[in-house]
């Protein structure tokens, strides 16, 4: 028997930015959370129809940090990330769909507090005690949500993986990290892929390590990578191929995303696929042809 292949949702974003919502701003996805939560809700609700098995949370850039310094007093900040599972379950609720949809809390990492693009480099220049108060503060929140799964992504550094791997058994619930790399399936800061997942891999509730937003032209090498060097399950979800401009924060170059590729994947049996930033539901949905076209062989 083939073993099941799962899929997560796609971007948020590139959904917004489709409708004309500006995301030029410190709390990007996050801004339509706060502001405007029933466009998010909407876009849960057509991946869900588009057959996801995860839903992901709209706080990839939510953070005590940058809530503290708009203002934001504590209780307001814990209402706003109660929020984004709120309306993931109430778009599951909405759908009536059966099968058992899990709710993944998407957190990101500390460059996403800088609203630079330094998730793109993995260079804070940073001292390590100020990333690590970054992610407690934030922990402090998650441990209280109704979360199945909560996933670290787009990690950029091997630094920041040290650091969350002292953190992440604390939780008591399943834990999912997804480093973000370069061409040479490395760190973006060049630091080693390969000794995040020894690391990762001997921590007990982290239970899946992925690589994202990165080129689709690299998914088959970062499926072998993942697998030939970590005992966990593999999860991958690249981005469209096209380059994130921090400076004027917009997205350049080509679309390299291709539905051909998909098949070639899933025939790699990775454990979840999905999309990060400009994959959106029509690519999620081929996905999810590929993956019952496979099992059903």
């Amino acid at each position: 028997m083939k073993k099941e292949i799962k899929l997560l949702d796609g971007s948020l974003s590139y959904p917004l930015e489709k409708e004309g919502y500006d995301l030029n701003n410190n709390l990007w996805t996050g801004d339509a959370l706060i502001n405007n939560p029933d466009f998010i809700k909407k876009i849960h609700k057509d991946y869900l129809f588009a057959g996801v098995d995860f839903i992901s949370t709209s706080t990839y850039q939510i953070s005590y940090k940058v809530l503290k310094e708009m203002g934001y007093n504590l209780n307001e900040i814990k209402d706003i990330f109660k929020r984004s599972v709120d309306l993931a379950k109430c778009a599951i609720k909405e759908t009536k769909i059966k099968k058992g949809i899990k709710i993944v809390g998407s957190y990101g990492p500390f460059g996403s507090s800088l609203s630079n693009g330094s998730e793109y480099t993995g260079r804070y220049n940073t001292p390590n005690q100020i990333i690590k108060k970054f992610h407690i503060e934030n922990m402090n929140i998650i441990k209280e949500l109704d979360i199945d799964i909560i996933l670290y992504e787009t990690i950029p550094c091997l630094t920041e993986i040290e650091i969350l791997s002292k953190l992440v058994e604390e939780y008591e619930k399943e834990v999912w990290v997804s480093f973000t790399c370069n061409e040479n399936l490395e760190f973006r800061d060049g630091s080693s892929i390969i000794k995040a997942c020894k690391i990762l891999s001997s921590i007990k509730n982290i239970s899946t390590i992925g690589i994202n937003c990165f080129s689709p032209l690299l998914v088959e090498k970062a499926i072998k990578r993942l697998k030939d060097n970590s005992n966990k399950k593999i999860l991958i979800y690249p981005n469209s191929g096209e380059i994130y401009n921090s400076k004027n924060k917009d997205w350049c170059g080509e679309n390299l995303f291709d539905s051909s590729m998909i098949k070639k994947w899933v025939d790699l049996s990775p454990d979840i696929i999905g999309g990060c930033c400009r994959v959106d539901c029509k690519d999620i949905k081929n996905m999810r042809k590929e993956i019952n076209f496979f099992q059903q062989l």
